[in-house]
């Protein structure tokens, strides 16, 4: 019993502290599952998802503001001759006016765009020996930018309407990993969840998703692989079949 409830403290533990540390010299932070709306300087909106990090940093010359985890939806004032840029990893998205999306994960940053255009500038790769050039790519209303960790770009169409779904509480992926899908639910559960299965996390998927309740999702998420769901108090272990 004593060993179950160490355990229990340590997970407890784990999902508390990060997001206290997260909050520590960030300007905008959000707990699990709370979503808050941000107003900046120039009159543009933000609205903050669950567990997220945002800075803003705001001159006479540009608009930065920086994501540091999770994910936003940025509605950019028109009329301001200074650009707009989001940072979120090695990623920028710059932009004048519009509403787009940024979604930040270990492994993924994901820019989908409700209305406008914006520009991806991505890390310099080499195209030549000893040349490096930055990758630019223009994603315009209704598509949607995966850009991973490993190099790759994934680019195509979204439902406008679905650019920021977890406003009205809907997780929507299109060919995501399981992981990258579970990453995501992770910031709507109030405990920890542990997959012991590797190749599991790598199998892809499309679909909606509740996140008001994130352990029927986590089930239909892994359900047709079949995988197992099993909560134990603030502990959910996913397993294989």
């Amino acid at each position: 019993m004593m060993v179950a409830v160490s355990l229990l403290v340590v997970l407890a533990l784990s999902v508390y502290l990060p997001s206290r540390v997260l909050s520590l010299g960030v300007d905008h932070v959000t707990t699990t599952a709370e979503h808050r709306n941000v107003d900046l300087p120039d009159g543009s909106l933000v609205e903050l998802g669950a567990a997220s990090g945002l800075d803003v940093q705001f001159s006479d010359s540009d608009r930065l503001v920086k994501l540091r985890s999770g994910e936003a939806f940025f509605n950019v004032k028109s009329g301001d001759a200074r650009p707009f840029t989001v940072k979120a990893g090695g990623v920028s998205v710059v932009v004048t006016g519009t509403a787009f999306n940024v979604r930040l994960a270990d492994e993924t940053v994901t820019v989908a765009v409700e209305k406008g255009s914006v520009e991806v500038r991505m890390p310099p790769v080499e195209t030549a020996p000893g040349e490096m050039e930055p990758v630019l790519r223009q994603v315009q209303a209704g598509e949607q930018l995966v850009a991973r960790a490993d190099g790759t770009i994934e680019q195509g169409p979204v439902p406008a309407a679905e650019a920021g779904a977890w406003r009205r509480h809907s997780l929507h992926v299109d060919g995501a990993t399981v992981g990258e899908a579970i990453a995501h639910l992770r910031r709507y559960h109030g405990g920890w969840i542990v997959v012991t299965d590797g190749t599991l996390l790598r199998q892809r998927l499309s679909g909606f998703y509740d996140l008001r309740d994130p352990v029927a999702s986590l089930r239909a998420v892994v359900g047709p692989f079949g995988a197992q769901v099993r909560p134990i108090s603030v502990l959910i272990i996913v397993s294989a079949p």
